[in-house]
């Protein structure tokens, strides 16, 4: 018999509610389908996909879920299926239905040790089978508490300043495997505030330990991270981290596509184009300060960027990277989160490639270039300022470049509409920009797709290394001199180039550190000495045939 989950499409033929709770998909504890064919063997894609969604559904209603329980009933069999981040495992619970009522001393002892085990199953409270937290009950606010590699998570009863006291949920898409996060809004010591879970790879990178790489090289524009911790440290090779850190507003996405696009009025194209001005500044700058400090963003995005009271904050550093793992406070947070260093390197470095959101990637990553750097995240910054001003004119979905297009076509696609100077705007479906940023734009076209004022396209497009270097000239228009001067010392030439990425090709750079050096040990020109006293001017022998200078004067069509 199909049960209807409410709010939802599922049909399942069973489900198991925690006691004392509405029937919603959040107070869902164990979901049952039956087949009459048995599938003792293999099971077919169609009943697994069937079973998997059910696991999604419930996974994406409830953030505490460590795994999602769902019990299949196959002919005269009971197999148990665990959905975790890894994968779905299975397990074999049993016969429950025989051809006779009173079968053999062995059936009968089958049959209770089924019985045992099932309701061993069901009795299990949910903070021991398949949550973080005991969520038997209901709950409004969380308190967290212990070390970072030891967190613990309770419920809060009473009404603290610094308990969590939880709100809505930020609406997040939840893959059903491999690594995804929750965003819930909260209030902390009365303030607003975002609570995060994320499930990582145990080999991939905390973003609590680049929050406090970020942190301790004092990079702008972040949130303030209140708390952090590890919850579960390693769950079929996936670990539950959560983030307690201010209200980050809202993203630059829903706060541009607010505005009526070409119904615009006046005023508020113009409060548009000042706060998109604002985000390429101190997106910018953010990004420059980050890699020096040794990190890299590597998911640049409309969703990444907000703006909270008029302040642009750039958030969600799941997928960054360290480019400086050698350096001791690298170390010592390595040390404090529990991960090994090595490992997580070498397999952040494996994902340069497919890291991101696509329709805001570089070219070069499009491509599956084996490198990675800052040009590549100001890239990103690039594509997501013509999404905004795209929607001013009639909508992105009016521009081929953010259709959605394999990796290959995507890349070319936007190779295709950089291609003319003096046209991307308008390949871009940008028909609306203020001259303050098209001069911000125009710098950006430059830094990213020319080098000697030339087109760089094709190296892009052909070039295994990164080919571009960043023009501190251009930098300095962008973001100030002041900042470019604090981050990457002073120069004398304002042509010096610095390294477009820490994982740009030895050539590329010796070749900076060589411009650096110079600029650095250049020694002042020598005195030019005194002209030497004029000497008479000879007579003129022009017209003299014979004259040494009328000798050696170049025939015509002949160099001397």
């Amino acid at each position: 018999m199909d049960t209807y989950v409410s709010g939802t499409r599922l049909k399942p033929d069973g489900v198991i509610y925690y006691s004392g709770q509405s029937r919603t998909p959040r107070s869902i504890h164990m979901v049952i389908e039956a087949k009459l064919a048995s599938h003792t063997e293999s099971l077919p894609n169609v009943v697994l996909g069937q079973l998997a969604e059910y696991a999604r559904t419930v996974w994406t209603e409830q953030p505490t879920r460590t795994f999602v329980p769902v019990i299949l009933l196959h002919g005269a069999n009971m197999t148990l299926f665990v959905f975790a981040r890894s994968g779905y495992y299975r397990v074999e619970m049993g016969t429950y239905l025989f051809t006779k009522v009173a079968g053999s001393p062995e059936d009968t002892l089958e049959l209770l040790q089924f019985l045992q085990d099932l309701w061993f199953l069901l009795k299990q409270p949910p903070n021991r089978f398949g949550h973080f937290a005991d969520v038997s009950v209901k709950y409004n606010s969380l308190r967290f508490s212990g070390g970072l590699q030891d967190s613990r998570v309770e419920l809060a009863g009473l009404d603290e300043d610094l308990d969590v006291k939880l709100g809505d949920r930020i609406a997040r898409d939840v893959p059903l495997i491999r690594r995804t996060a929750y965003l819930i809004k909260a209030t902390y010591c009365n303030k607003p505030a975002v609570l995060k879970y994320s499930w990582t790879p145990v080999d991939r990178l905390p973003e609590g330990a680049v929050y406090r790489v970020l942190e301790l090289h004092e990079v702008s524009c972040l949130p303030k991270i209140h708390s952090s911790g590890i919850l579960v440290k390693n769950f079929f090779g996936y670990r539950l981290e959560y983030l307690l850190m201010d209200d980050c507003g809202e993203s630059v996405e829903s706060h541009f596509f607010r505005t009526p696009g070409p119904l615009a009025s006046l005023d508020q194209i113009n409060s548009t184009c000042v706060a998109i001005a604002d985000v390429i500044n101190r997106t910018v700058s953010c990004l420059v300060e980050a890699a020096k400090a040794g990190v890299l963003h590597r998911d640049i995005s409309t969703g990444n960027i907000t703006i909270c009271n008029g302040q642009v904050r750039v958030i969600d550093w799941g997928y960054a990277k360290l480019t400086q793992p050698d350096a001791p406070e690298i170390k010592d947070i390595a040390d404090e989160w529990g991960f090994n260093l090595g490992d997580v390197t070498k397999n952040e470095i494996i994902h340069d490639g497919m890291t991101g959101t696509p329709i805001f990637m570089s070219i070069r990553v499009l491509l599956g270039r084996p490198t990675r750097g800052l040009i590549d995240d100001i890239e990103s910054l690039f594509y997501v300022t013509m999404y905004a001003l795209s929607h001013l004119s009639h909508g992105p979905s009016a521009s081929s470049a953010f259709k959605v297009h394999d990796n290959n076509t995507a890349a070319h696609v936007k190779l295709g509409l950089v291609i003319r100077r003096k046209s991307y705007l308008e390949f871009f479906g940008v028909k609306v920009c203020s001259d303050d940023i098209k001069a911000q734009l125009d710098l950006l076209y430059q830094l990213l797709f020319c080098c000697n004022n030339q087109f760089i396209g094709e190296k892009l497009a052909e070039e295994e290394a990164e080919v571009r270097v960043v023009d501190t000239s251009i930098m300095r228009k962008i973001i100030g001199s002041s900042l470019v001067d604090q981050i990457y010392g002073s120069q004398d030439d304002d042509s010096s180039a610095m390294s477009a990425g820490e994982n740009d090709t030895p050539a590329v750079k010796a070749s900076a550190k060589r411009k650096t050096r110079a600029a650095k040990t250049r020694k002042p020109a020598p005195k030019k000495p005194k002209p030497a006293p004029k000497k008479p001017k000879p007579a003129d022998n022009s017209n003299n045939p014979d004259s040494i200078k009328n000798r050696l004067r170049p025939r015509p069509g002949r160099s001397a």
